[in-house]
């Protein structure tokens, strides 16, 4: 029987992580929750933009070539990088915008 100890631990240490996190929201002074999240939308229309730009699909490699090996592979990290940069794209936006990003209180 395989010890517990090496899947167990990571998952556990992953929950405990995840419960200490505090849920956060945007929010600009004078600004109505319509306004907040239409430009919330603006700004993941732009993110996801400039994240395509940043990160291109394999859509882009030479042509019957794109979930071959390598090319399959270089999507893969393309989309784990353009999902980080799309939130780090959307909160630099927000931030231009005037929002903060605050803890939401109970």
């Amino acid at each position: 029987m395989r010890p517990i100890l090496p899947i167990g631990l990571p998952l556990a240490l992953l929950l405990t992580l995840a419960a200490c996190s505090t849920p956060t929201r945007w929010e600009k002074a004078g600004v109505s929750e319509e306004t907040k999240n239409a430009d919330l939308d603006i700004c993941r229309h732009a993110a996801a933009k400039q994240g395509m730009l940043y990160y291109p699909t394999a859509v882009n490699a030479p042509p019957g070539w794109a979930y071959q090996g390598q090319w399959a592979a270089m999507d893969t990290f393309s989309d784990d990088y353009r999902y980080h940069a799309d939130f780090q794209l959307t909160a630099s936006c927000m931030r231009w915008k005037g929002y903060e990003k605050v803890p939401v209180s109970n």
